[in-house]
């Protein structure tokens, strides 16, 4: 296994022998040669922009077999020499004359490398730096899996006494932003945004308020959510709600059904806050159904006078169309009664 510095990175399905590979400047013996490397594992891929190191190592061919042992270059994600999620680039990068990503036969041959004189790193076209994104606060035991612009998904838990040190650890400055009696109920975190920076050599924690969106599945944490709109009386807020929730935040929340339905379903209640309304769909329907009743009651009550929604008789001053009008109110009662008779458990 090699260290060596990417040069070129082959985005394009155009040629099989480059697809899904990189061109990796390795010195072997004091010369400097370039490697068609692919990835080691095609099922999570970390793509490299140019400068960054990789570790090159030779394994199998898709040509091997039991009477060959054809080869080829494989390579693993990236070092991090810098300590940061954004980018691990050299500070001075030494790249290929010419095309930054090599056919097969110049990189079988060896092409030799010319020292590059301009001290801005050349990441290659379209990946843009951004020196302000910081790293998540880690906490002991954390699976983290980072972005390079302020993704994340966090594995955790909730850790208890964080800000202790001793001579094995060192206290965190970030304490959790999460709550939870219970230190082994796990938390996963996917967040996308960053709300917060503090420069790249920094930790963060995640802020569901901050952050640009996110999704929480908690288990037994309290997650402290303003919402924009408080709901109706009953309703236990995230930041007191200690059972299992999952919890979305963003400017908008889109929920879309390319050829069924969108289907809500709650063993207590589905509640809706706007800036108006705080309704819990319980009540609504119950009220609605009240006053069908109602209506339904003064039709009754008028019908043996003769006069009820159906009972008019034609030679009321209004005649025909108020009778037809009438009618059709009671056939939509009708109809209401039905409907809500089947939504009613």
């Amino acid at each position: 296994m090699k260290l060596g510095t990417v040069v070129g990175v082959y985005l394009s399905d155009d040629t099989y022998e480059n697809f899904n590979s990189i061109t990796v400047s390795l010195r072997d013996r004091g010369s400097k040669n370039l490697l068609r490397c692919t990835p080691l594992d095609t099922n999570s891929r970390k793509i490299p922009v140019i400068g960054e190191q990789v570790y090159v190592l030779v394994g199998n061919s898709d040509e091997a077999s039991g009477a060959s042992n054809s080869t080829k270059n494989y390579y693993l994600s990236t070092v991090g020499i810098q300590n940061n999620v954004n980018h691990n680039a050299l500070p001075k990068l030494t790249k290929a004359e010419g095309s930054s990503v090599p056919n097969f036969s110049q990189v079988s041959n060896g092409i030799p490398i010319q020292g590059s004189t301009d001290n801005k790193i050349d990441f290659g076209i379209g990946f843009v730096e951004d020196s302000s994104i910081s790293q998540l606060q880690p906490f002991l035991g954390d699976v983290i899996h980072e972005g390079r612009f302020g993704q994340s998904m966090r594995f955790g838990y909730t850790p208890q006494n964080t800000k202790q040190s001793d001579n094995k650890i060192k206290g965190v400055v970030n304490e959790p932003s999460w709550k939870s009696t219970d230190p082994k109920s796990p938390i996963t975190i996917i967040r996308n945004g960053a709300g917060e920076s503090r420069g790249y050599n920094k930790f963060v924690i995640e802020d569901i308020n901050k952050d640009d969106s996110s999704i929480w599945l908690a288990s037994k944490q309290t997650i402290g959510l303003t919402p924009s709109n408080s709901f109706t009386l009953g309703v236990t807020p995230t930041n007191l709600y200690k059972n299992p929730q999952i919890v979305l935040n963003s400017d908008r929340i889109v929920l879309n059904s390319k050829s069924d339905s969108v289907l809500i379903s709650g063993d207590k209640s589905v509640n809706v806050s706007t800036p108006n309304w705080k309704a819990d769909m319980d009540v609504i329907f119950s009220q609605l159904e009240e006053l069908k009743n109602q209506v339904l009651a003064i039709n009754n009550a008028l019908i043996p006078l003769g006069v009820g929604l159906t009972g008019i008789p034609l030679t009321a001053p209004l005649g025909a169309p108020l009778t037809q009008a009438t009618s059709q109110v009671a056939t939509k009662l009708i109809q209401i009664t039905t409907q809500l008779q089947l939504m009613k458990q």
